[in-house]
C-alpha cells in the first residue's frame, strides 16, 4: 500500500527555517528535491508557500492554511480559479473522490481539516504525495508518512522553525548521498513500511 512521503532538510540542531527562509544554500540538495518531487504532488503549509511566492513548477501544489480564502485573495493568479476547501463538507467521505488540480497549478485546503485530508488514499493515484513543510505540517503529517527523505545539513544553524522528533517511529534504511556539507538519508516508518 502506498502512503504519503515526507521530504525535508534540517541542520544538526533540527532547524528547518529562519525568518521564513531556508538558512542555507545547497544547490545539489535543491536538485535532489526537484528530482524527487517533479511530476508529483507537494503538500505544504501557507508559510512555506509564501516563502516560495509561487507554485513549484511541474508539480501539483496543495497548500494547507487556516485561511484558504486569504491565499486566494493574496495570490489570485495562483488560487483564483483553483479549488478552495473551507470545511469538512468540501472533502468527500470517500477519499478516492478527491480531485487534484492539474500539474503546475495549486489548490489550498483548510488546515483545520488536515486530518480529513490525510485520510486520502495515495494508493488510488499514480503520483507520489510529498509532505514538504513547514514544521507544523511535518508534525501533523509524519505519522501518516511511510518514508522520510531527510537532508541533514552538517552544521548548527540559527533559526526559528524546527523539524519535529521522528526517530522513535522511523528507522534509517539508506544513506543516499554523503557530501562535505550535507547527507541525504532515507528513513522508513516502522509500522507503515511496505
Amino acid at each position: 500500500m502506498k502512503h504519503f512521503k515526507a521530504i525535508a532538510a534540517m541542520s544538526l540542531n533540527r532547524v528547518i527555517g529562519a525568518g521564513g527562509k531556508i538558512p542555507w544554500h545547497l544547490p545539489e540538495d535543491f536538485k535532489w528535491f526537484k528530482k524527487m518531487t517533479t511530476g508529483n504532488v507537494v503538500i505544504m503549509g501557507r508559510k512555506t508557500f509564501e516563502s516560495l511566492g509561487k507554485p513549484l513548477p511541474n508539480r501539483i501544489n496543495i497548500v494547507l492554511s487556516r485561511h484558504p480564502g486569504r491565499l486566494q485573495r493574496d495570490f489570485p493568479e495562483v488560487f483564483g480559479n483553483a479549488w478552495v476547501a473551507r470545511g469538512k463538507t468540501h472533502l468527500p467521505d470517500r477519499p478516492h473522490q478527491f480531485e487534484l488540480p492539474k500539474v503546475g497549478t495549486a489548490a489550498t485546503v483548510d488546515l483545520r481539516i488536515i486530518k480529513d485530508f490525510l485520510k486520502l488514499d495515495p494508493a488510488s493515484s499514480p503520483l507520489e504525495f510529498f509532505i514538504a513543510g513547514g514544521a507544523q505540517i511535518y508534525e501533523q503529517a509524519l505519522p501518516q508518512c511511510s518514508d522520510l527523505y531527510l537532508t541533514l545539513v552538517k552544521r548548527d544553524v540559527d533559526g526559528d522553525a524546527f523539524f519535529p522528533p521522528f526517530e522513535e517511529k522511523f528507522e534509517l534504511v539508506e544513506t543516499i548521498r554523503d557530501e562535505a556539507e550535507f547527507k541525504i538519508l532515507h528513513y522508513r516508518h516502522r509500522s507503515l513500511a511496505p
